[in-house]
């Protein structure tokens, strides 16, 4: 009888085995955490990222909120570095992720100030050792080229020749392009009616932050680094931003490490991305994009904000994820630019030709469109993957990065026992685009700003206890009539039984929320 029984157990792990033994290492995994080194403290970096990175099974890993950035104040460098080394030695970890900023500035906004890169050599230094003592790790570094214009952060002086800063941006950049002596000349004028300290600042930013770039891609040739993103922040068609990531380019060519080094557009949503590609390559997969736009020629469109055009944009970003564009691909993704005032039909006509579908909102910045979420609640908001908040690259890089995980999610990749916790974030990132870039960033908002300057409150340095009372307040009706948008609705096997949520300013600011979903599943 004995040997009945061990001959039934060989037969049935022999099965299991042979037929799923990918399946079978993964549910025993040890390396179920990623080290995360996040831009800045907000949300779509910290939040979103860790929202995503459930989806596929994986834990992330995000610095003390006392070690990071808050709004204006820079994170503390010294305790990141503790805690990064901490972590880095502990042996379930399948990725360590650090973004430069971050590391060397104390977050994005910091990077943008000269005066923050006083010790960057020394921190640079810094971060060379712990790569290199970390080097059979799974590193992944992403750095930012600074934006084109200065910031309301910035001193009164620059805010004053903001715009002369920016005419001398594009100038040096279509220079730099065409030699043209009439652009030489134009340049000069516009340069001689700037205070030569504002030049000298603006200029040392890109050129530091072009020596720091190029010693991440020595390090990415050398070994030490495994995938390097360098991302550009908002600019336009022309700016010394575009000059920079070009010569970087060329760089990485030189060094013949193309398939290592990654220049892409945006910066916010570059930790969603890195997310997605970390779990096709975990799970060996590789999406196609079916990719629609409702405007002909995408490649001659300029979106606010951004340095390329719109489809070298979104196929930049589906080849990072791991993926491919395919007029045969079973992913649907479609690029609403507001050209197309027949959203609904467009809906009904792409929703059904694949299994994955989703909206890239790009119609207006710092908000979705209306007339497309209207559209999305008429199906079930569970099968339409969205975003559409801040810029075409933030947007379009998001729903990339949850399509994929949704793909991951459909196949049912994950071990069983991790399954309802996927799920579970699915509909969380799903109500949270709908509760930010719908009800916030298109509604609320503006509400709040008006609320602001009629109580006498600067919406960029908030009383947090008095803004959170009237956000809640005015934020309730849409938020309860989302919850009844999802409850009921079905995913995977799983009914959304009911959902609470609650939202706060993450930083003492108007511009951005935090929204928390409680979702309860049944059967």
């Amino acid at each position: 009888m004995l040997k009945k029984i061990i001959a039934i157990f060989l037969i049935f792990s022999t099965l299991l085995l042979s037929s799923g033994c990918n399946y079978i290492r993964k549910s025993f995994a040890l390396d179920d955490n990623i080290i995360f080194v996040p831009l800045d403290s907000r949300p779509v970096n910290t939040q979103n990222v860790s929202i995503l990175t459930k989806m596929w099974g994986k834990n992330l890993i995000l610095p003390p909120k006392n070690v990071l950035d808050d709004y204006t104040k820079p994170g503390n460098h010294e305790a990141l570095k503790k805690w990064l080394n901490e972590e880095a030695s502990k042996n379930n970890v399948y990725a360590i992720v650090i973004s430069v900023q971050q590391y060397i500035n104390g977050g994005l906004i910091a990077s943008r100030d000269i005066k923050n890169y006083n010790d960057y050599k020394k921190r640079l230094l810094t971060l060379y050792n712990f790569i290199k003592k970390n080097k059979d790790k799974n590193i992944i570094i992403f750095s930012v080229i600074p934006r084109l214009k200065p910031t309301q952060f910035s001193d009164s002086e620059y805010i004053k020749y903001n715009q002369q800063i920016v005419e001398f941006s594009e100038l040096k950049d279509i220079v730099d392009l065409y030699h043209r002596e009439s652009d030489v000349i134009k340049l000069k004028k516009i340069e001689s009616g700037i205070p030569a300290d504002l030049i000298k600042n603006y200029n040392n930013l890109f050129e530091i932050n072009d020596v720091i770039n190029q010693k991440l891609i020595d390090w990415t040739k050398d070994g030490y680094i495994k995938t390097l993103v360098i991302g550009n922040d908002d600019t336009s068609q022309y700016s010394m931003t575009n000059m920079v990531s070009r010569k970087l380019s060329q760089y990485v060519e030189s060094h013949g490490i193309s398939d290592k080094v990654y220049m892409l557009h945006g910066a916010d949503e570059i930790g969603m991305e890195i997310t997605a590609r970390l779990a096709n390559e975990y799970y060996k997969q590789k999406p196609r994009f079916h990719v629609v736009y409702d405007v002909a020629n995408p490649e001659n469109i300029f979106l606010p904000y951004e340095g390329a055009n719109l489809k070298k944009i979104v196929e930049e970003k589906i080849n990072f994820v791991g993926g491919k564009t395919d007029s045969n691909g079973e992913s649907i993704l479609y690029i609403h630019t507001n050209k197309n005032l027949g959203i609904k039909s467009d809906l009904d006509k792409y929703k059904n030709i694949g299994q994955n579908f989703g909206i890239a909102d790009v119609a207006y910045i710092n908000m979705a469109d209306e007339k497309v979420v209207d559209a999305i609640f008429k199906y079930n908001p569970l099968e339409i993957s969205y975003a559409g908040w801040n810029t075409p690259s933030n947007a379009i890089g998001t729903v990339i990065s949850e399509m994929s995980l949704k793909a991951i999610l459909d196949k049912k990749l994950l071990p069983i026992y991790k399954q309802d916790e996927a799920i579970r974030s699915f509909a969380s990132f799903s109500f949270i685009r709908m509760a930010d870039d719908y009800a916030y960033q298109a509604v609320v908002r503006d509400e709040m700003y008006k609320w602001a300057e009629v109580n006498g409150v600067n919406k960029d340095n908030i009383d947090p206890k008095l803004s959170n009372e009237e956000l809640s307040t005015k934020m309730k009706p849409i938020l309860d009539m989302l919850s009844k948008t999802y409850e009921g609705r079905v995913v995977l096997g799983k009914k959304i039984k009911k959902i609470e949520s609650t939202v706060t300013y993450p930083w003492d600011r108007m511009f951005e929320i935090e929204v928390i979903p409680r979702i309860e599943l049944g059967n």
